[in-house]
C-alpha cells in the first residue's frame, strides 16, 4: 500500500467521524433544548397543581364550615320540630280536657224569678257537677256561662 492511499483512507475516516460527531452534537443540542422545555412544562404543571391543591383545600374548608353550619341548623330545626310537636300535643290534650269539661251552666236565679217548682221546670233543671280544674297553661277565669256556653 502506498502512503497516499493510506492518507486518503485516513482523511476519509476522519471526515466520516467528524460528520458523525457533528450529527451527534446537533442531536445532543436538540435533546438538551427539549429537556429544558420539558423541565419548564413540568415546573409550570407542578405550579398549576399546587394552585389547584390550594383552591381545593380552601373549598374543603368552606364545605366543612358549611357542613358544620348545616348540622347546627338541622339540630335546631329538630329541636324546634320536637317543641312544636310537644306544643301540639299539649293543645290537643287541653282541647280534649275542655271538651270533657263543657257543660251548660244554669243562669243565676234572681229573687223575683223564684216560683214554686213545677214538674216541667224540674225536668228542665240540669244537675250541677263540681268543676274540673283546667290545665296549668290556661290562664283565665271562667266566671259564668249562659245556655250557649258563651263566657260572660
Amino acid at each position: 500500500m502506498s502512503l497516499p492511499l493510506i492518507n486518503f483512507i485516513s482523511i476519509a475516516l476522519t471526515a466520516v467521524s467528524l460528520v458523525v460527531f457533528f450529527a451527534a452534537l446537533r442531536r445532543a443540542s436538540r435533546l438538551t433544548t427539549m429537556s429544558r422545555s420539558m423541565a419548564h412544562q413540568v415546573a409550570s404543571s407542578a405550579a398549576n397543581l399546587q394552585q389547584a391543591l390550594a383552591i381545593l383545600q380552601a373549598e374543603r374548608e368552606t364545605c366543612r364550615d358549611e357542613s358544620v353550619r348545616l348540622e347546627a341548623r338541622l339540630k335546631d330545626s329538630d329541636r324546634v320540630r320536637s317543641e312544636i310537636t310537644r306544643a301540639i300535643d299539649l293543645v290537643e290534650r287541653a282541647k280534649n280536657d275542655l271538651k270533657d269539661n263543657v257543660r251548660v251552666m244554669p243562669t243565676p236565679v234572681q229573687q223575683s224569678d223564684i216560683a214554686p217548682a213545677t214538674p216541667a221546670s224540674i225536668a228542665k233543671a240540669v244537675p250541677v257537677a263540681p268543676a274540673k280544674n283546667l290545665p296549668v297553661f290556661v290562664n283565665r277565669i271562667v266566671r259564668s256561662a249562659d245556655v250557649a256556653s258563651a263566657v260572660l
